[in-house]
Formats: structure tokens, C-alpha cells, sequence
């Protein structure tokens, strides 16, 4: 009573077919980059962070805003999500001593923190309307594709003004 072995080959084909849409259905998802410029009533923002908030339960990403307004995401993961934007870690009026933090050489700091100098970040600050900083207010909704998108984020005054850029 031996096996032959198409026999054997034949179970394992079936324990393969089994086996594939668990693989297939994990936890992966794809992902994408994203960058842009973020503006506020037309102007560009000189500091602060973008995050992007996933609404399906993925991880969510932040990236700091640059001095010519542009930000980048580099793996973002893909379906849709809110767009949280903040300036207030640059608010000079909000820190009674400025944190004293040196990058690495050949680094930059992140978002909000710099050598210390309170006029540095008080030079890119600019107050914008407090309901873009959380995911529960945002009006700020996107689709993040798998690729290399471009996605400008234009803040206005209030949800009701379609902030959603």
C-alpha cells in the first residue's frame, strides 16, 4: 500500500490552493507617495506638519511642511484618508522656552523644532483655522492610489468655505 505520487502531488496542490487566498488577503496594502504644497488663503505655509489619517485603520503618516510650503509623504498607504495640518509647533506665543535641539550633522529637524531660536520658527508661523489640526474636524479628504502623486492642500477659513483641497 504504497503512495503514488500523483496522489501525494495532488494533495499538496489542493492544500496550496487553499493556503493562497490567505496569503493574498494579509495585511498588506500598497502604498504611494505623495507630495504637494500647502497653502493658506493663497499663501504658502512656511512650517508645520501634514498628517495623513487613514479612515480604513492603516498606519498613519506626518511629514513636516518645508520654508517654500511643499511637503512629502514617501510611503503613505493607499485608500482614503483625512488630511490634518498644523503650524501651532511653530507658535512662539504657545512656548515659554524653545526646545534646544540640534539635528545631526547633515540633518534636518523635524517639523517644529529647530536650533532653539524662538524668531526662527516665529518667522514661519502662521495661525490657520484650529479645525484642520485633528482627523474629528478635518473637512480635508483624499484617495491615495498606489504611484507618485502630486496633491496640493489649499486651507481656507472654515469647513463650510470647501477647505477640502
Amino acid at each position: 500500500m504504497g503512495l503514488s505520487p500523483s496522489r501525494g502531488l495532488g494533495r499538496w496542490g489542493a492544500f496550496l490552493v487553499l493556503l493562497a487566498p490567505l496569503g493574498m488577503s494579509g495585511c498588506g496594502y500598497g502604498t504611494a507617495k505623495v507630495s504637494g504644497k500647502v497653502s493658506y488663503q493663497g499663501e504658502v505655509l512656511k512650517g508645520g506638519n501634514v498628517t495623513f489619517v487613514s479612515s480604513e485603520g492603516r498606519p498613519s503618516v506626518s511629514a513636516a511642511i518645508n520654508t517654500d510650503g511643499t511637503y512629502v509623504l514617501p510611503k503613505v498607504p493607499t485608500g482614503k484618508v483625512k488630511i490634518c495640518v498644523e503650524t501651532e509647533t511653530l507658535n512662539p506665543a504657545t512656548k515659554s522656552e524653545a526646545p534646544k535641539y540640534k539635528p545631526p550633522p547633515g540633518q534636518k529637524a523635524p517639523g517644529g523644532l529647530g536650533s532653539g531660536n524662538a524668531a526662527e520658527t516665529g518667522d514661519r508661523y502662521r495661525l490657520i483655522p484650529k479645525h484642520y489640526e485633528k482627523p474629528e474636524t478635518t473637512d480635508l479628504l483624499y484617495e491615495v492610489k498606489s504611484g507618485i502623486h502630486e496633491h496640493d492642500i489649499n486651507l481656507k477659513d472654515s469647513p463650510a468655505a470647501g477647505g477640502a483641497g
